[in-house]
């Protein structure tokens, strides 16, 4: 069988020319279209998924290190990290029509990563909560450290204002102190452990100012004739 004439239709009609123009433009895009999937499978099938899940480990080494100030911008890390999700995303569904094994494995990796990428945000949530950030200085130590610092994690932001604190010492020495009432909290916390921790800290503050008055009170009553 040879291919059907483009200038008429399945039964015989004759069809007019714009129709005509229409339909072998419509042949020529099914055509390049199949091309360009033959084309993006290959490329896919040449990069590693191993790879890909290791520099998205690295953007989030580099985003949530509480020492260090990322190298990159954080819309930079954003627009990277967005591109290697979509890229690995191709992939899977490349692998989930061909080889279903590779697909399960590289579905193995992709929870693998998720689940450290929740371990560290984590982590960093339950440092912050802590409300201690600690820089240790040789002694002696005479110095005023102005902190200026804004970290952004995925479930917590954090923005601290100017912080102010002179330190003596004559060994290593907490310098910089993050005080509660210097944090503006903005949670949007989809993890239990997170919550939980915060909910621990408002326990402690109230627990703090409940013995703060009560020690007050005593004072006071003390001090009446």
């Amino acid at each position: 069988m040879g291919r059907r004439s483009t200038s008429s239709t399945k039964s015989g009609k004759f069809m007019n020319p714009t129709d005509q123009a229409r339909k072998e433009a419509r042949k020529r895009e099914l055509k390049n279209k199949k091309q360009h999937m033959m084309v993006q499978a290959a490329v896919l099938k040449m990069k590693d998924p191993k790879q890909i899940i290791w520099d998205m480990g690295k953007l989030d080494e580099m985003e949530f290190n509480p020492v260090q100030q990322p190298q990159l911008n954080k819309k930079v890390l954003k627009d990277k990290r967005k591109k290697l999700r979509e890229t690995f995303e191709c992939i899977l569904r490349l692998y989930e029509k061909e080889n279903p094994d590779i697909y399960k494995e590289l579905r193995k990796l992709e929870v693998e990563y998720e689940q450290k990428r929740a371990n560290l945000t984590c982590y960093i949530v339950l440092n912050l909560l802590s409300g201690v950030t600690t820089m240790m200085f040789p002694a002696p130590v005479k110095m005023t450290a102005i902190l200026r610092t804004w970290i952004k994690i995925s479930m917590m932001t954090v923005t601290l204002t100017d912080q102010m604190e002179k330190v003596r010492g004559m060994n290593l020495y907490i310098v910089m102190i993050m005080k509660e009432t210097t944090m503006k909290k903005k949670v949007r916390s989809k993890c239990t452990i997170c919550r939980y921790a915060w909910k621990i800290k408002e326990e402690k503050e109230h627990e703090g100012a409940d013995s703060s008055s009560s020690d007050d009170a005593s004072h006071g009553c003390s001090g009446n004739p």
